[in-house]
């Protein structure tokens, strides 16, 4: 059997599952497809590919469906030149508005884009803020508000920035100034230090601390390790997770409704479904192991330090959503990079991939 065929027909079957969310039978293949072969050379075909794993029965008498093999054979062989679908043209125009705000932050910018993602795709749409593993903190720093009350403020390598304002009881033995030594002693101790050693370190001084400034050290300790655990929560936003609860293949699945909640419920979940992924350029997508794989997620850094995911069936429509992701890191690029312009955005009508255009709609008209 030649691998070519062999492959043509799992494309075929992951794109028509991708489509219908029916498991896909020999006799559809050749009616819908018309392909030029006989029954007898499908069926052999299926069997081959289910004995290799690439495709599965979900029941005795059913079909066939894509396997989290198949489709990550399917992703693997996906092209720039032929895999990557034209971008809906009013996304693009929203996209575009998004970005012409002269005013909006980076991460407001995240927040707005994953809403349009998410309702777009009809999947959940995830923020990702750097990794704890890969920032170092910076500084410590503290600013007198009154005689008792502060602000704290944590800042990382990467720029993002945690708040934390104190609020010191009246029966308290300390003030604002008390504690001002300790929080200087932490800064100096905990400079470059990588956040996920931070509270590791912070309780390996806190006996020197305690011993040299009492209970204000003990005070300063708690706020700022309270102050990083929010830190580490608050860089993580989902965006669109009733879409996942109206898909055919989670909507009739209790376990699968609950293993899909659990792992949207923090950011630690996703990143250890992004623990193992297939390199796709500069997309990476993953599958999780719950349920025989049944969530799929698709990652692309945007803008240097932050991650948009898109997280829903294994059955979501890869083209469309991997060319999303790259128009959108494309135009985060140009929208916050120095040297970049939104005068120099591209045509509405062409498509990114890689920040590179491809003008797959050329001489096409426009929607009206």
């Amino acid at each position: 059997m030649k691998e070519d065929r062999k492959f043509q027909v799992l494309k075929i079957i992951v794109e028509d599952f991708i489509e219908t969310s029916e498991p896909v039978g020999s006799e559809n293949l050749l009616k819908k497809y018309g392909l030029k072969c006989s029954s007898a050379t499908i069926r052999n075909i299926m069997a081959s590919l289910e004995k290799d794993g690439y495709i599965e029965k979900q029941h005795i008498s059913s079909g066939r469906v894509p396997s989290s093999k198949g489709y990550q054979y399917y992703l693997n062989h996906l092209s720039n030149d032929n895999a990557l679908s034209s971008i809906d043209l009013d996304f693009q125009r929203e996209i575009q508005n998004v970005l012409k705000k002269r005013t909006t932050t980076v991460e407001d910018t995240l927040k707005e884009s994953c809403k349009l993602l998410s309702d777009m795709t009809q999947t959940a749409a995830v923020v990702l803020g750097p990794k704890i593993s890969d920032e170092r903190l910076i500084s410590l720093q503290l600013v007198k508000i009154n005689e008792s009350q502060a602000l704290g403020i944590l800042i990382t390598d990467s720029g993002y920035v945690e708040k934390k304002t104190f609020v010191i009881p009246n029966d308290a033995e300390i003030k604002v100034d008390d504690i001002a030594a300790s929080v200087k002693m932490l800064n100096d101790r905990l400079h470059g230090c990588l956040l996920n050693e931070l509270e590791q370190r912070s309780q390996e001084i806190a006996p020197i601390i305690l011993n040299m400034y009492g209970n204000s050290g003990d005070f300063v300790i708690n706020a700022f390790l309270e102050a990083f655990l929010n830190f580490a929560v608050k860089r993580f936003e989902v965006y669109g997770q009733e879409n996942l609860l109206t898909a055919p293949e989670l909507a009739k699945n209790a376990n699968a409704i609950r293993q899909t909640l659990k792992t949207l419920d923090n950011p630690t979940n996703i990143e250890k479904r992004l623990s193992h992924k297939d390199d796709l350029g500069n997309v990476q997508v993953s599958f999780t192991d719950d349920n025989k794989g049944e969530l799929a997620i698709v990652e692309k850094n945007i803008f240097g330090k932050d991650s948009i995911a898109v997280i829903g069936p294994r059955r979501m429509d890869y083209r469309k959503i991997i060319s999303i992701l790259e128009y959108i890191a494309f135009m985060f690029e140009k929208k916050f990079n120095p040297n970049g312009s939104l005068s120099e955005l591209v045509p509405i009508n062409d498509t990114i991939v890689d920040g590179k255009k491809n003008s797959q709609n050329e001489g096409k008209g426009r929607k009206k």
